[in-house]
């Protein structure tokens, strides 16, 4: 801010601008001198940036400077008003705006934990920005290696294949075999790895000696030694890796080390584990599944099943272990393996269990009894023919058409009397005409109900006879 001062002087008629003053006392005390000399009239005059402004203009602009704290006004107690002081204090004050307005940053809280945050999401996005190159860039690398691992790997193989026989492949030694290779990184686990994959995938797709030479191939380059290192490794995706490949080998010296990972808290090794055990282990043993907490999925059983199958001493696979145990998926697989397995002579301990099975496991006992056609059994499927479950009645009325009796027939007769749902009505109608078609006959004309009328046109019917 500069002020000037306009006065008459000699009493003429034009005015007169003092010169610039940058200090407000200073025009002060001119104006006063010359109100001490008897010049009149006297103005005093406010610029602003060399911009000539109106006191109200000055005052407005002082009044944003205050504001914003950008001075630190001398209360004087000589001042004469606010006025004066202000002036003065917007005159003198020595400006300092940035050094101020950095240490107001600093002291705002809330602008330092804003500025950190900021700070903090730049820093993580580049790093994940290195981190998303790096991972892209060591892939791309890897499979280039493992293209060229493969070349390096066929032709040997081929050469193993059809070129020797399975004798000359027994009679070679790890350096002669690993010497037609023809490559330094042998001993990686890269150059194993692939090695393995391309082995494993002949293996899937070819049959008899050759199977036989890749097997002696795998096991003369120690190849089983590093997939059973794998089965002590605390990575599940080495462990489950491991366990595919000794189960596709036939490793059978394997089976020890997949002990420890028959319960193992992840899905896929367990399940992977479970398999291989099974398929290596001589005796075919199924007691680990008693001890099992985690569900027996329909997909582990399915495979189980098919292990088992293939196993010519089915008559020795302890499936009473599996009735007993805590695990309700094990029980249910174990009825099953009764039933698919034909075991007659396990009949007896399905019939002590049936009181106080849980429904699922009523209802797979129950086929299990129409599977084996276990007559002796029909006392305990009256029972539960009587049932309020309406798919336990619906399976005992039609295990009654494979196994009942005199008694079958007056006991659906009796419950003919009474409407049920289509399912029932059709399979109790159907049991009866196997059992005694004249009595159901009459049935359907006694009980005159349109329902059993069409269940008897449909039975009736050879087209709909699988419907």
């Amino acid at each position: 801010m500069s002020f000037r001062v306009s006065y008459r002087a000699d009493k003429g008629r034009a005015k007169v601008l003092s010169r610039e003053f940058s200090n407000f006392n200073d025009a002060m005390a001119f104006e006063d001198s010359l109100h001490t000399g008897g010049v009149l009239p006297v103005q005093m005059h406010y610029y602003i940036s060399d911009e000539e402004k109106d006191f109200k203009s000055v005052m407005s602009y002082i009044g944003i400077i205050q504001d914003n704290d950008l001075y630190i006004a001398d209360e004087s107690p000589n001042a004469s008003d606010g006025s004066e002081q202000l002036f003065i204090a917007a005159n003198q004050l020595g400006f300092k705006p940035f050094y101020r307005f950095r240490s107001r940053i600093l002291t705002d809280i809330k602008f330092v934990i804003l500025i950190g945050i900021l700070t903090l999401f730049m820093i993580t996005f580049l790093f994940l920005l290195f981190f998303i190159f790096y991972i892209k860039s060591r892939n791309a690398r890897r499979e280039r290696l493992t293209e060229q691992y493969i070349e390096i790997c066929r032709e040997p193989l081929s050469t193993f294949l059809f070129t020797y026989s399975l004798e000359e492949v027994k009679a070679l030694s790890f350096d002669e075999l690993a010497a037609l290779f023809n490559t330094k990184d042998f001993k990686k686990s890269a150059f194993k790895n692939t090695l393995i994959n391309e082995i494993i995938n002949l293996n899937k797709n070819l049959k008899g000696d050759f199977k036989d030479k890749l097997r002696m191939i795998f096991t003369t380059l120690r190849l089983d030694d590093y997939s059973i290192k794998k089965l002590r490794s605390r990575n599940w995706e080495m462990q489950a890796t491991g366990t595919v490949e000794v189960y596709e080998m036939n490793i059978d010296r394997a089976a020890p080390y997949l002990d420890k990972l028959l319960h193992s808290k992840n899905f896929v090794v367990r399940s992977n584990a479970v398999r291989a055990f099974l398929h290596l282990s001589p005796d075919k043993d199924l007691s680990f599944l008693s001890k099992q907490s985690y569900p027996l999925s329909r997909w582990q059983q399915m495979w189980l099943y098919r292990v088992i199958k293939n196993t010519p001493s089915k008559g020795k696979i302890d499936i009473n272990s599996l009735l007993k145990a805590d695990n309700e998926s094990v029980r249910i697989f174990g009825i099953k393996l009764v039933r698919l397995l034909g075991r007659m002579d396990i009949i007896e301990e399905l019939s002590e269990m049936f009181s106080h099975a849980s429904n699922e496991e009523q209802y797979e006992i129950l086929r299990t009894f129409k599977a084996l056609a276990a007559h002796t059994r029909i006392e305990l499927v009256h029972k539960s023919f009587q049932s309020d479950d309406l798919k336990l009645a619906t399976l005992s009325a039609e295990l009654m058409g494979v196994i009942g009796n005199e008694i079958s027939v007056a006991l659906i007769i009796e419950k003919l009397n009474v409407a049920h749902p289509f399912v029932l009505e059709k399979v109790m109608l159907k049991s009866l005409s196997y059992l005694d078609r004249e009595m159901m006959n009459w049935a359907v004309r006694h009980f005159q109900r349109p329902q059993l009328e069409s269940i008897k046109l449909h039975l009736n019917d050879g087209l709909l006879e699988h419907v």
